[in-house]
């Protein structure tokens, strides 16, 4: 339900690009819906209970570290759904730990071998049709990345810098916004779901592959606490604020947020969507 979420967690870690970060997350949720499945229906029950044991002792091994050198508010074991911290979690899988012992004499069912593989393939593919990831969601649904090029060039005039304070945010209205030789232009709302997960990959990213933040602009509309809240959420306090009004951003942007546009000397060589963002993008 929030593989989106997940996904970027996974790569908060820095393991793996982001491209197998989306593999990754999804194969990690197909190993724990077969594991679920097959102890409901009891099918190698002493098998899979004992994959389940170490499943769970792994990543309580997992949780630990993230409890001690991490600290996340979250640790994403059921998404977004129910919020746990990591030493919550701990508990909860002590807990099953516990109540799998218990259920060590329970007999597996008669279910044929074919119709367990039947379960596995159908659970892999449920998985991946429900939620595909990015590089294959692509290639399914073809989506527009047309912008108003007229619009764009006339908000540079327009856009106002934010500065941020102790005190809260500052509409600078003495600077102007000044086009560079190479630059990646965001427009965003600060109360889009999707736009403040697509600055998350982006700041991961420019992070993991330690990218200057220099030459990334953030074109923003919202009330000013929305805009704290999203930049203190995305992991942006580095990057350049400027005020959008909404009527032009929607105008640029025919109403679909978030859009990163890159331009090389004033030319838009790439345009993007929230589902384009990866490291390759980037």
């Amino acid at each position: 339900m929030s593989i989106d979420e997940f996904e970027i967690y996974i790569y908060s870690f820095d393991i793996f690009s982001f491209l197998l970060t989306t593999f990754v997350s999804r194969i990690i949720i197909i190993g724990e819906f077969i594991l679920g499945l097959f102890l409901i229906l009891k099918i190698n029950y002493k098998l899979i209970c004992r994959l389940t044991f170490i499943s769970l002792i792994l990543f309580t091994l997992f949780l630990i570290y993230v409890a001690i050198f991490r600290q996340d508010a979250n640790c994403h074991c059921f998404g977004e759904l129910v919020e746990l911290s990591p030493l919550e979690s701990i508990i909860k899988n002590l807990v099953m730990i516990v109540l799998l012992m218990l259920g060590q004499r329970t007999t597996s069912s008669k279910l044929k071998a074919q119709s367990s593989k039947l379960l596995v393939l159908s659970s892999t593919f449920l998985v991946f049709i429900i939620s595909p990831p990015d590089s294959i969601y692509k290639m399914i649904y073809s989506t527009e990345k047309e912008i108003s090029t007229v619009d764009l060039y006339k908000s540079f005039d327009e856009v106002v810098k934010i500065d941020f304070t102790e005190e809260g945010l500052v509409f600078d209205s003495i600077s102007s916004f000044k086009e560079k030789e190479n630059q990646l232009i965001v427009i965003v709302s600060s109360g889009c779901k999707y736009c403040r997960l697509g600055l998350k990959k982006l700041s991961l990213i420019m992070k993991n592959e330690d990218l200057a933040t220099d030459n990334v602009d953030i074109f923003i509309w919202g009330s000013p606490e929305g805009i704290e809240d999203f930049r203190n959420e995305t992991m942006t306090e580095d990057y350049s604020y400027w005020h959008i009004m909404p009527n032009r951003a929607i105008e640029i942007t025919y109403g679909r947020f978030p859009i990163f546009i890159f331009l090389k000397e004033k030319d838009i060589i790439k345009i993007g969507d929230f589902r384009d963002v990866d490291d390759a993008f980037i």
